[in-house]
Formats: C-alpha cells, structure tokens, sequence
C-alpha cells in the first residue's frame, strides 16, 4: 500500500509526505488542513468546542463530533487537543482513497494520537484502520476512537462542561473545596458553607466536577442536590 499524508506548511501551501518523514514532529501542533465550514446544503452544523486542555477552539463537523471533543478534552491522559492538521492518502492497486482523521492528540506522556471518529456508535470500517495504522507505524502515532459515551453520562458531562473554562478554575478556591468535600456531601451544602462570594461556590463546584477533582454518581441526574466528595475520599 502506498501511503501519503497531506498536511499544511506555516505558509499555508499543502504538502505531501511519506508518513514516516513526520515521524517525531508536532503534526498536532500544525495549521488545521481544512477548515469547517458552513456551506448550503451541509447535513450537518459546524460546531466550535473551546478546549480546556489547549485553551483553542477545535472545529468540529456536527454535534456528535463535539460531543466526541467533550469526552476527550475531558480526558486527563490528553494533554493536546487538536482538529486535524492532516489527512492520509493511499493507494493499492486500482484502489485508493483518504482517511481524514477527527483529532489529533498528545498525551501528558508525550504519545502522539490519530483518533478516528465513531458517530453514533458504529466503527471505523476495515479499511479505516488498515490505513491509519498503516501511517501511524511509520510516523510513530497510535490511533484510537472518539466516542461520545450517550445516556445520563453524556448529560452530566454536557452540565459540567459549562464550567470548564478558566474564570471557573482558582485554586485557593480549589482547596478549600477539597477540604469541604472531604466526605460525601449535596454539592448546595457543602459549596455555600465555604467563605466565598455567593454563586462562586457552586460554580468552582461544576468546575471540580469537570475536572474530575470532585467525583459524584454519573449513572445518576445530576443537580445542586446530588452527592460530591473529593476524588480519593473515603466513600
């Protein structure tokens, strides 16, 4: 199989290269190769997800694609977040075709990730993965799935997610949270028993939780009245 990977240079000219010359590269740091847009006729709403492990905008294709970039910009093994600088080329035979990746990502570990996008749950095909692995061996990438876990799950994070972004986050206020929630509490209780200015408590709270700092049952609605403890805390 011949594989080639499209990307954009800081010039803005496209390029085309044997995966295995990116090897080593910040590919997910690079200009993104094709932007979103809205067009007439588009089945789907381009969505913009601000990313609180970037702190950038990641263009998205449709809702479910955002929702894909909620549960990973959640995800605390990602430390870059990124709509996709590049796409891989390929050609066998007779055949050929593309695979536009959905995400690129890099973990706090360093490993470069090419996600594939699972849209209502069904799975890359074959012919997929075959290419995607196929450059990512080369160049040294891993690739995975972005899936949007559905359900109460989807709906929590969704809340949450509203205070993901930075005038939410201090962590003085950290703290002390933390120590309020040092054992299971309703999350109104325990964040309006703090000094803090009211509203802020219950705020930094939804912060937490998006965080992961603050943990709670996620199989269940949640609301002000719901139990958080301190991730770690006896329960």
């Amino acid at each position: 199989m011949d594989l080639q990977v499209r990307y954009r240079d800081d010039m803005g000219h496209e390029r085309l290269s044997a995966p295995r010359a990116l090897c080593g590269l910040p590919v997910e740091e690079w200009p993104v190769l094709h932007e979103q847009r809205a067009y007439r006729g588009r089945k789907s709403k381009v969505r913009q997800w601000w990313s609180s492990t970037t702190k950038k905008e990641v263009s998205c294709r449709s809702r479910e694609h955002a929702y894909a970039a909620m549960f990973l910009d959640r995800d605390p093994r990602i430390g870059y977040l990124a709509a996709p600088s590049l796409r891989v080329e390929w050609r066998e035979g007779e055949h050929a075709g593309v695979v536009n990746p959905a995400f690129l990502a890099r973990t706090v570990e360093g490993q470069q990730i090419l996600y594939l996008h699972s849209p209502a749950g069904r799975e890359p095909d074959d012919q997929e993965w075959s290419v995607a692995r196929a450059a990512a061996a080369q160049a040294g990438w891993q690739v995975d799935v972005a899936r949007a876990p559905g359900g109460q799950l989807r709906r929590n994070v969704y809340i949450v997610s509203q205070f993901r972004h930075d005038e939410f986050a201090d962590e003085s206020v950290r703290a002390v949270l933390l120590e309020a929630f040092a054992r299971p509490l309703p999350l109104s209780r325990g964040a309006d028993a703090v000094d803090l200015p009211p509203g802020q408590g219950r705020a930094s709270s939804w912060n937490l939780l998006w965080a992961q700092d603050l943990m709670t049952d996620w199989d269940e609605p949640l609301t002000p009245d719901s139990t958080v403890w301190a991730a770690g805390a006896a329960v």
